[in-house]
Parts: structure tokens; C-alpha cells; sequence
């Protein structure tokens, strides 16, 4: 908690950022947020904010859910309005159904918005509005003009905001560390911008293959849903994105008058995912598995391959290691090409202490998909308990070269090269690990440890160095405020 206040006391404090001579995309609407805050200082707050979110938030760590995120983020992405933009997906373990975007491009999708999603295009829809926050800068150009504030203050109450919508508790310490003037904080977007981000995003949708009734569809049964609460029941994404009779008719008629385009059919991924985090998140696993059971005998006609995979999900959860097995090999019989069910079966077979029987799985399907990054680090996992490190640091390694980077690749890393004994580099990656999970006191020790290992090797040390150096700037920034 103290860290998170540390942090938004810091952006108001820090006048010094760098600025930068970047391209960005303007919206229509005339965009002044950039004479307010620079797309540099624009990534530093959502930095800032994603860094404070990891110490309060322990995110889903989950490779395969956390891929299917990412690969449908950046799908969208690049059917935006602003396709070379830099975007970071993460998955909050919620079931409240909500999503919300941060500047500089960090946008957070509750699970209970995949739990509510009937389809992969409604997720998609509700994806794709909140890129177009952010694409058009809307949470800098609201604080702006509602507050005309200083660059400090307006960042320091955006990063207060943000925390409260993914975390409420520390939202509020966040928000008294700033709290000044009686200013009232909020995330509200106001309705112009709310139909721009309808519009914007609908595009998005349509360009990327998906239904653009799905983002209606959505709304409106949200909309319906939210009559059943009251006070703070209400969910978090109808506060902060109010949706009205008129805004669904006005996104239906959008729909209407977009030209047609060839649909791609919703990915069986979304439904299995969805099923993942539907285990993931049971508080009762003996009534999920019950549900399920009952669901698999009402209709033996239809496909019911989705729900076997969560039964053979919640059986592995709760130890029913054989049952499991039988379950997901009879899906692999039907569907022997599905990844997701030879991941659950390695699964199984490391539970069982057959180790050598889940490494050869892996090792067939990295022949396929040797960038699947899932499937790349469970394996490396995999090797690194069956103590064969160098083989999982050139899986990691693929991962690197294809542009992957996360605070759990750079714990794998460190883990890999203490294996083998190569200390300096093993304390340089775990040092990159807390960085990136901005533990950043943390990181510089880890690196002035592996300079100490480094001696004698001067281009390591100096590299070493170098890093120090960059983090230890970071570090004076928040001393300043103490």
C-alpha cells in the first residue's frame, strides 16, 4: 500500500519527464490532451499504475488464458484506428463484470467479463470500446478538461482513479494521498466520448471479422442485468461506462449502416478459456463439477466437447487425477489437433509424477508450434523441474527473439541460468523480473549482486552497470518524495 501511494505522489511530484517528438493518432473530435501530457509522460502513467496494481492485485498468471487475451487484444489492435500503438492485456482475477483502460495502452479485462461473454465477439466488442479509449485519449482529455490541472496533479489523480477501479482498497488510499481541494476523483467518460469509443470500436470490430451486433447485443443485456442491482451492487464497468435505451439504439443503428464484411466464427479458444477461468475462479469446485456433470447428461446430441474440457478441468483441481485422464483423452480422440487438451493432459501426467510422458508431449507439439508461448513455458517449467535447464532456456530465448517479455519469462530465466550455475546472468533476469513487476528497490539489488559475480568479464559488468544505472534513476525519482 505504501508503494502504491509512493507512486501517485511520485507523478505529481515529477515534473522532469522526458518529452518526446512522437507520432500519434489524433482524433476527431480535436484532441488538446497533447499539449497537456506527452505520449511519454502519457506511457509513464499507465506504467506507473500497472507497476502500483502488481503490489496490490496478484494477476492471472495463467500462460494459456493470458495468450488467448493477448492474441484477441492485438487482433483488434491492428484493425484500429491506430494500429502501431503499443498495448499491454492483462486478466484480473474479478468475477465483477468489468474491463478499463489505462493511457499508454494497459488495458485490464475482469474474468467475470469472460464469465459473462456468451459469444467471443461480445468480449471482443467490450475489448475493442476500451481500446478506443485509448486510442483517442479520452481519460487525459477528460481530467483535463474537468480539472485543468497541472501535468503532476492530472497524472497523479488518473493513476488514483485507475487503482480504484481495479482495486478499491487501494484506490482509496491512493486517492487520499491526493486528495486535495475537495477535487471529487473519477473515471466517468462523458458521452461524447463514449459514442466515439462505440464508433471507434465498432470499426475495430468489423475490421478485425467479428459481429458488430455484438457490442448492442452486449450492452443491452448488461443493461437488463443491471436493474437486478442496487447501490453498490451495481457492476463497475455500468458506472464508469453508462449505458442508456438511446446508446443501444444509436450502437444498433451504427450496426445497421456499417457495409457488410466476411465474419469469422467465434474461435472454439474463447469458449475454452472461458471454461479455464470458470475453474479458475470456483469458490465451490464439488458444485462446479456437479454442474457440469448434470449439463453433460441433459443433451447428448449437441457438442459438448467445451463442457467436458472444464469437467476434465475441475476433476484435475480436485485430484480426481484418473477420472481427468479419461476425460480429456476421449476429447484428443475426437480432436487430436486441439492443443488446449494435450496441455491439460501433460497437466495430468506431471500430477501423476510421470514426467517423461508430459515432456513428450510437449516435445511433439513444439515441433508444430514452436512460438506458442503456453505451450513454451509450461514446457520450460516442465524441463526445469526435471532439471534440464539449458534446454529451457533456448525455448525462452525463441520467445525473446519473437518480441515475448513478462515478469514470469524473466523469473523462468533466472531460475534456468541458476540451474546451470551462471550466477551473474541468473541475478541479472530476476532482476528484470522485479522491474517488470516494478519492485524496483528489489531489482537494483539483484542487479549490484550480479555485478559482484561479474568481475573479470568487463563487458558483462559494464552492461550490468549500465542497467544499474537506469534503474537506480528510477529509484532517486521516488526518493524524492520521502
Amino acid at each position: 500500500m505504501k508503494y502504491l501511494i509512493a507512486t501517485v505522489i511520485f507523478l505529481m511530484s515529477n515534473q522532469g519527464i522526458a518529452q518526446a517528438n512522437l507520432d500519434i493518432a489524433l482524433p476527431e473530435m480535436g484532441d488538446s490532451a497533447g499539449a497537456l501530457v506527452s505520449p511519454v509522460e502519457e506511457y509513464q502513467v499507465g506504467q506507473s499504475f500497472y507497476w502500483s496494481l502488481q503490489q496490490s492485485v496478484t494477476l492471472v498468471d495463467d500462460p494459456e488464458v493470458n495468450s488467448y487475451i493477448n492474441s484477441l487484444g492485438h487482433r483488434l489492435v491492428t484493425n484500429s484506428d491506430d494500429p502501431g500503438r503499443s498495448f499491454t492485456f492483462f486478466v484480473v482475477p474479478d468475477n465483477s463484470v468489468n474491463a478499463f483502460a489505462a493511457p499508454g495502452g494497459f488495458i485490464g479485462i475482469h474474468t467475470g467479463l469472460m464469465l459473462t461473454s456468451e459469444a467471443e465477439s461480445e468480449l471482443a466488442s467490450v475489448m475493442a470500446h476500451e481500446i478506443a479509449h485509448v486510442t483517442q485519449r479520452h481519460i487525459l482529455r477528460n481530467f483535463e478538461r474537468s480539472k485543468r490541472m497541472s501535468i503532476p496533479m492530472t497524472a497523479a489523480m488518473i493513476a488514483a482513479a485507475l487503482l480504484g477501479v481495479a482495486d478499491p482498497s487501494a484506490g482509496s488510499a491512493a486517492i487520499m494521498a491526493v486528495q486535495a481541494g475537495n477535487v471529487q476523483m473519477q473515471l466517468d467518460y462523458s458521452r461524447a466520448h463514449e459514442a466515439e469509443a462505440d464508433n471507434l470500436g465498432m470499426q475495430t470490430l468489423v475490421n478485425a471479422g467479428f459481429d458488430p451486433n455484438a457490442m448492442p447485443r452486449f450492452f443491452e443485456r448488461l443493461q437488463i442485468a443491471g436493474r437486478f442491482y442496487g447501490g453498490d451492487q451495481i457492476p463497475e464497468f455500468l458506472r464508469t461506462h453508462p449505458i442508456t435505451v438511446s446508446r443501444i439504439a444509436d450502437a444498433r443503428g451504427r450496426a445497421a449502416n456499417l457495409e457488410p464484411r466476411p465474419q469469422i466464427r467465434d474461435t472454439k479458444k474463447f469458449y475454452l478459456m472461458r471454461e479455464k477461468v470458470r475453474v479458475m475462479t470456483s469458490a465451490n469446485l464439488r458444485e462446479l463439477i456437479k454442474t457440469y456433470e448434470d449439463k453433460l447428461k441433459e443433451n447428448k446430441t449437441e457438442d459438448q466437447s467445451v463442457t467436458r474440457y472444464g469437467y476434465a478441468l475441475a476433476l484435475l483441481k480436485n485430484s480426481n487425477y484418473t477420472q481427468a485422464r479419461d476425460e480429456i483423452n476421449d476429447l484428443i480422440d475426437l480432436d487430436d489437433n486441439q492443443l488446449s487438451y494435450h496441455l491439460v493432459l501433460a497437466d495430468i501426467e506431471i500430477a501423476l509424477g510421470r514426467m517423461d510422458a508430459a515432456l513428450a508431449i510437449y516435445n511433439d507439439f513444439q515441433r508444430v508450434y514452436p512460438d506458442d508461448w503456453a505451450l513454451s513455458i509450461k514446457q520450460v517449467q516442465a524441463l526445469l523441474r526435471a532439471n534440464e535447464p539449458r534446454k529451457a532456456i533456448t525455448i525462452l530465448q525463441r520467445q525473446l527473439d519473437v518480441g515475448e517479455s513478462s515478469a514470469d519469462l524473466y523469473r523462468l530465466l533466472a531460475k534456468a541460468y541458476g540451474d546451470m550455475g551462471q550466477k551473474s546472468k541468473s541475478h541479472v533476469w530476476l532482476a528484470e523480473h522485479y522491474h517488470s513487476s516494478g519492485q524496483l528497490m528489489q531489482a537494483a539489488d539483484q542487479l549490484r549482486i550480479a555485478a559482484d559475480y561479474a568481475r573479470g568479464d568487463e563487458f558483462e559488468l559494464a552492461k550490468i552497470s549500465s542497467r544499474l544505472r537506469q534503474v537506480e534513476t528510477d529509484i532517486a525519482m521516488m526518493e524524492e518524495i520521502r
